[in-house]
């Protein structure tokens, strides 16, 4: 996996990433550190399940410690696809990400935005990978 070509990294107080008209933008106020990766495509190139980006929020520059990561799906509307590929993108990703923070964000053409099915995803998520599950239509903002 090469990361270097995969990884851009930013202090930008807006960044963002987007595909097939859904985006993600973190907002960034106090200018942290963060690399963006592409997963999909990229570090990932084979024909597993995976997500489309990681987001890594870098707490300490000097000691280059991640102290929090945002796995995001960009998806049409088979949410139950999209949570496939986030689980195994943390599941590939374990001993790096051991002990962080880990948020999942799916961003959707459509979504049945609080159905049972989608809380169930929520629960499970957090329970079994110990992550936020966050599921938004066309377009998301997530600050940090």
């Amino acid at each position: 996996m090469d990361y270097e070509k995969c990884t851009t990294q930013s202090t930008n107080k807006l960044i963002t990433a987007s595909e097939h008209n859904r985006k993600l933008t973190i907002k960034n106020p106090s200018e942290k550190s963060v690399r963006k990766i592409k997963v999909d495509g990229c570090l990932i190139v084979d024909s597993s399940k995976r997500c489309d980006y990681m987001f890594e929020i870098i707490d300490d520059p000097a000691a280059n410690k991640i102290c929090s990561v945002i796995y995001v799906e960009l998806k049409g509307r088979h949410i139950q696809e999209a949570y496939e590929q986030l689980v195994a993108t943390i599941d590939r990703f374990i001993d790096d990400h051991r002990g962080i923070k880990k948020a999942c964000l799916i961003v959707a053409s459509r979504v049945p935005k609080t159905g049972p099915e989608v809380q169930q995803l929520k629960i499970e998520i957090l329970r079994k990978k110990q992550a936020q599950l966050t599921v938004s239509t066309i377009q998301a903002f997530v600050t940090i």
